[in-house]
């Protein structure tokens, strides 16, 4: 997928537009608006975050309405250890042999994107239209440690603790994503069979998989115990 060319006078313009995938950068909104940059659309509270260099791969910080979207976009997403690649196990196109994942955004009628810009959304935060840039040379590599943001220094002050933060949270992340796949079968089976149908022999493997943390050992709310979560 071809990227957005970086204008020269990037960011120079904000306005107001829709909340982003993040709930704390909604927080205090009163119109249902959240500062948005005018060119690339993307939130100026996630470009801050990001320049920081603080990412999340909690779905408790994710805005509701976008949860079931969170995890069922991360079930496609084979999980490892903070310093090797993640492959995209979900959709491909055919032609172009790329990833792609269906979500709409707001600024235009695009309504699938890579997968690897989907992670960026999802970690690092709302970049909107930013280019993006795997440095591990992987184009269809998940991991948010992986993946750059042009136009955006990115800043790594604490990469240790970012680093045990990552594994701990992808732990959990992988536990939290097959209690989705399970409720969703149990209660939901045609959208079960949507989710089947990008990857069938990933989405079974996910479900048989015994995942590394259980509901007990995890010391945290995991999907199953959090009323906030909905998978409708």
């Amino acid at each position: 997928m071809a990227q957005w060319p970086l204008p020269p006078n990037l960011h120079s313009e904000i306005a107001g537009g829709p909340i982003c995938f993040h709930a704390d950068h909604s927080i205090g909104s009163k119109d249902g608006l959240i500062p948005r940059y005018t060119d690339s659309h993307a939130c100026v509270k996630c470009i801050s975050a990001l320049t920081e260099g603080r990412l999340s791969l909690d779905v408790h910080k994710i805005e509701r309405k976008y949860r079931r979207r969170f995890l069922e976009f991360w079930s496609f997403v084979e999980i490892k250890d903070p310093d090797e690649c993640w492959p995209w196990r979900g959709k491909y196109h055919s032609r172009s042999n790329s990833s792609y994942f269906p979500i709409p955004r707001h600024w235009g009628s695009g309504r699938q994107y890579s997968a690897q810009r989907v992670a960026a959304w999802f970690t690092w935060g709302d970049i909107g239209r930013l280019p993006i840039k795997a440095v591990c040379g992987n184009n269809n590599c998940c991991n948010p440690l992986h993946l750059r943001v042009k136009g955006v220094p990115h800043f790594f002050h604490n990469r240790h603790m970012q680093l045990i933060d990552l594994e701990f949270n992808s732990n959990k992340l992988t536990h939290e994503t097959q209690l989705f796949l399970e409720t969703t079968c149990e209660k939901d089976p045609r959208r079960f069979e949507k989710i089947q149908k990008a990857n069938r022999l990933w989405i079974d493997f996910r479900l048989q998989a015994n995942g590394p943390l259980s509901p007990f050992t995890m010391g945290d709310k995991t999907a199953s115990d959090d009323p906030s979560i909905s998978f409708t």
